[in-house]
């Protein structure tokens, strides 16, 4: 049975174990770290993306035990390609601190290829670049403000069977619109915030195994209204809740177990996600080019870019929610 948490709580009890698993239509989970017992490798992780139709850019920094990685994709999804690039650093002594309020805190991180700043406002995001090289090809350059609109979150908060001291904790907060422009090479897409919309996406875990994650996201416009969409694979203990949901609007409906169908090892390949009685019956297809999966493959994580197809019944089955040639994208990760 899912449990929605609707009043705030802290994550942690004062032995370290996890308070209330479940999850939540705000942010009502106070994370402090240092209220951890655990001593495996904590990970940060904030990942933004950003889509007009024709472009879509994805974002994602990572603090993970003495790591630090960046990782950058750009995607033409008119003219067909993308462009990707990644730093990650080793043993890192002095750890790269993300923003842990929503609104305030910056990133700025600085090196021989690139530059990149993160800031948190009251009313949004900025998010500045300047990547020499980028993906061996040519220079990035992406200068972009993110403006929150109203509407709910989905947030999780899950420990694990064994030992409830190790967590995962996620917001997935798909109500932002964008303005800015990106730049690689000759090429320049502008962004404006009447048809760029973007995501955030913000995890933090610490963990006793590896896990192999992956996530299937979406956030278009279909018939006029805002539709994004957050099927994940189980990290934790998933009985009180888990991150499987879609947002019309901003107004959020919650699915339980989805049952996932692919071909591994083929990204070439379309994946398969269903639940109950035809309530959810979805296609993801991936895009190719030259007979190649358009996918951008960053040290641990590969981003797959590609459409929907088929429907959500959940919000009314008489008129259920039509996905086809929806842009899409999924997510894999080895952590």
């Amino acid at each position: 049975m899912q449990r929605e948490i609707t009043e705030e709580c802290t994550v942690f009890e004062s032995n370290g174990e996890v308070v209330n698993a479940g999850w939540a239509r705000k942010p009502v989970f106070i994370y402090n770290a240092e209220m951890s017992k655990t001593f495996g490798k904590h990970c940060e992780q904030d990942c933004y993306f950003i889509n007009n139709g024709e472009v879509s850019l994805y974002i994602s920094v990572e603090n993970y035990g003495l790591e630090f990685a960046i990782k950058i994709a750009v995607a033409d999804l008119k003219r067909g390609g993308v462009i990707s690039d990644c730093v990650v650093k080793r043993l890192v002594l002095f750890k790269n601190e993300l923003p842990e309020a929503g609104n305030k805190g910056e990133l700025l991180y600085t090196d021989k290829r690139i530059q990149l700043q993160l800031t948190n406002t009251t009313d949004g995001r900025f998010l500045k670049c300047d990547f020499i090289d980028f993906g061996n090809k040519r220079n990035l350059y992406f200068n972009i403000a993110l403006k929150k609109e109203n509407g709910e979150s989905l947030n999780e908060l899950a420990p694990f069977e064994r030992d409830r001291k190790y967590f995962y904790i996620k917001r997935f907060v798909p109500k932002f619109t964008a303005s800015g422009v990106i730049r690689i090479g000759g090429l320049e897409y502008a962004l404006d915030n009447k048809t760029a919309r973007a995501y955030f996406d913000w995890t933090r875990f610490s963990k006793p195994r590896k896990h192999n994650y992956q996530r299937l996201s979406a956030d278009c416009i279909i018939d006029g209204k805002r539709v994004s969409l957050c099927l994940a694979s189980r990290v934790g203990d998933n009985r009180y809740g888990n991150e499987n949901c879609f947002f019309v609007d901003g107004t959020l409906g919650k699915l339980s177990q989805i049952n996932v169908k692919g071909t591994n090892g083929r990204l070439d390949r379309p994946w398969y996600f269903n639940a109950g009685i035809s309530a959810v019956d979805i296609t993801f297809k991936p895009f190719t080019v030259k007979g190649e999966p358009m996918a951008a493959v960053m040290d641990k994580t590969t981003v797959l870019f590609g459409r929907l197809y088929g429907q959500i019944k959940r919000i009314d089955y008489d008129k259920p929610l039509l996905l086809d040639n929806s842009q899409a994208h999924m997510i894999f990760n080895e952590f």
